[in-house]
């Protein structure tokens, strides 16, 4: 398995296992075949409601917590309850539990001392001071590092009024429609590793898309290699030195996506695939939330 060395000196799989909407009654098994299989990094959140089925797994079928790599992380849905009120409709945010029971709920689920990875899902207006919270843990020794989702230049910037650690990761969507070539770049300048997420399917749908996975520009590729088409996009992104965390229940599939260290894909073929590139969001489009971006962070215009 390859490895990304963080700018803190943590060592992250860079093939990994997303969770979200893998059904309950299946996630256990699926970290056993994907243990089996050579994953050593599992993918979850607090929104994901599945923390406590990955720790049982993991304690269920005997693997060793120093073995695997788990990153969890906290979003603004822990901290409120959501109560619709009002002629034209209103969404209430009832005050539900602070950032530092949030993340103590997260540690409870899965039961561990420590936690390798800790991530800000997602920059909503409190943003800054759940990665403030996260920084404490992590200076505490909880947290082995910590990260952010789906953060544009400006989000990141802004941390450094709360915090003297630099994100570790930054997690964000990448496809061959979005290969968002820029935030990549500005990331690994600053020392900040990316792990690409929502690859190929749309977050709210356990279905790919298929205008990733049917792709007819990538299909001669993935002939040419004897691959599937999904295995050619992943290799693009490890080949880009991306992490990566797919999301499948499926054996076969779970067989495949880490079966893509056996061959390199030619500087033609990786220009043939970011050509693709439409900046087309299938997911988490970050830039309406440029608004909850300190006053002194905005007015920037992307790229």
């Amino acid at each position: 398995m390859d490895i990304i060395t963080l700018n803190n000196g943590v060592e992250m799989p860079q093939i990994g296992l997303g969770t979200f909407l893998i059904p309950q009654d299946t996630i256990g098994e699926t970290i056993r075949t994907a243990y089996d299989l050579g994953y050593r990094k599992f993918d979850t959140a607090w929104r994901y409601h599945n923390e406590k089925e990955i720790a049982s797994a993991l304690k269920q079928y005997g693997i060793k917590r120093e073995e695997v790599f788990i990153t969890t992380k906290v979003n603004a849905d822990a901290l409120f309850f959501k109560r619709y009120h009002g002629g034209p409709l209103k969404i209430l945010n009832i005050p539900r539990r602070t950032i530092r029971q949030a993340v103590e709920l997260s540690f409870k689920n899965l039961g561990f001392e420590y936690i390798d990875m800790f991530l800000v899902h997602t920059p909503w207006p409190m943003y800054p001071k759940m990665y403030e919270v996260l920084t404490e843990f992590y200076k505490a020794g909880r947290i082995r590092a910590i990260g952010v989702s789906s953060f544009l230049p400006p989000m990141i910037e802004s941390l450094q009024d709360v915090s003297d650690v630099v994100p570790a990761v930054n997690q964000f969507e990448i496809s061959p429609l979005n290969t968002q070539k820029k935030l990549i770049k500005y990331c690994q300048d600053k020392g900040i590793a990316v792990e690409a997420m929502s690859t190929f399917s749309h977050f709210r749908s356990i279905e790919p898309r298929p205008e990733i996975i049917e792709n007819e520009t990538i299909l001669p590729i993935a002939r040419k290699y004897g691959k599937t088409i999904p295995q050619i996009i992943l290799r693009w992104l490890i080949q880009q030195n991306i992490a990566i965390i797919p999301k499948t229940w499926n054996p076969k599939h779970l067989k495949e996506n880490i079966e893509i260290l056996d061959f390199s894909l030619s500087e033609e073929d990786m220009k043939v695939i970011d050509s693709l590139d439409r900046n087309k969001f299938l997911n988490y489009n970050p830039y309406p939330l440029l608004k909850n971006v300190p006053k002194k962070y905005q007015g920037w215009n992307g790229f």
